[in-house]
């Protein structure tokens, strides 16, 4: 009997990745507004402009940070349970193929961030940034819900400029 080398793939438009589920869209908002706030927080605490600086690097690296006990989660991620992760073709010696999960690193936080960035760093600059926010950014931040309740993968314009995905988070302990 010939034997073809078998080749497998995690089908992206199930509900399910690697065995774990696609964040619900609730839960990928909620943590995004629970990082908004923490921006928010930073840029009005600390003076001007460090604060908002501080917080508009926040809004670029947090899902890549890989700080200890956050590999993929940004706090609002880490407090919901939820992981950005973005997966690599394995090949172990030709014979299968499949897709493996890893946390994101810090390029590709700032990749999938950049919608949201954009958002953030006009909020920098006073009065004609607002403007450029109200504009640009608001109306940019309203698609990214609208192609996360739209599209069957959840994917977001960031998540398709990283090709990353949002999972349910669990820990070594919980999968086996």
């Amino acid at each position: 009997m010939n034997s073809l080398p078998v080749r497998l793939k995690v089908s992206r438009s199930s509900g399910r990745t690697d065995g774990r589920l696609r964040a619900r869209v609730g839960a990928r908002i909620t943590a995004k507004v629970i990082d908004l706030i923490l921006v928010i927080a930073v840029a009005a605490i600390l003076p001007y402009p460090i604060g908002p600086l501080l917080g508009f690097l926040y809004s670029l690296v947090a899902d890549g940070m890989n700080l200890p006990g956050f590999g993929g989660q940004s706090i609002g991620k880490k407090l919901l349970k939820l992981q950005v992760v973005r997966f690599e073709e394995s090949l172990p010696e030709g014979v299968i193929e499949r897709r493996v999960p890893r946390p994101v690193r810090l390029l590709d936080s700032v990749y999938r961030n950049a919608p949201v960035g954009v958002a953030t760093f006009f909020a920098l600059i006073p009065i004609w940034g607002w403007l450029i926010l109200a504009l640009v950014g608001i109306p940019l931040m309203i698609m990214e819900i609208y192609l996360m309740i739209t599209v069957a993968t959840r994917h977001r314009l960031g998540d398709v400029m990283a090709d990353t995905e949002v999972l349910e988070f669990l820990n070594s302990a919980r999968q086996k």
